[in-house]
């Protein structure tokens, strides 16, 4: 019995061969294109296929493209200059606090009080020095981040 299994197996595998090389000779190549770009304004012969879609399109993408352009420029502006704001706003608020804690600190001095006046100035003081120093540190950090994207967008 053995035998004879093998041997339907073998004509089986025999008669399918024939039909895999018959669907061979149907097959077609198929070939697909794809093209990107990248930036605000498309190529020059995507923007002449739309201006033959719809007259004047060009002319609409470019001023989009040059508008929004502006408004970023704009955003950042604002940016900038809230950022130069908050910074001296947060300078002249530091130099008032560390005034007033000398100053607290000298009343309590003159007043007596030594320990709780060298304790007032001296807490006072290092938290300005410790706030200007993690303020100049985290400024360092950012230009370094801000020059590293400029460097890598321009390579």
């Amino acid at each position: 019995m053995a035998k004879k299994k093998k041997n339907k197996i073998k004509q089986v595998s025999a008669q399918r061969a024939p039909s895999v090389a018959s669907q061979a000779k149907n097959v077609k190549s198929v070939t697909a294109r794809a093209e990107q770009f990248s930036g605000p304004i498309p190529p020059p012969q995507i923007l002449n296929q739309y201006n033959q879609i719809v007259p004047g399109a060009a002319d609409r993408i470019i001023a989009m493209a040059e508008g929004q352009a502006e408004h970023r420029q704009q955003l950042e502006k604002q940016a900038i200059d809230s950022d130069i704001k908050n910074s001296r706003l947060g300078l002249h608020y530091g130099l008032a606090i560390g005034l007033a804690a000398v100053i607290g600190a000298t009343v309590c001095i003159v007043s007596g009080f030594e320990i709780g006046g060298t304790i007032l100035g001296g807490t006072g003081l290092t938290g300005l020095v410790g706030v200007f120093v993690y303020g100049s540190r985290q400024q360092r950090k950012e230009r370094e981040k801000r020059l590293e994207k400029l460097f890598t967008k321009k390579q």
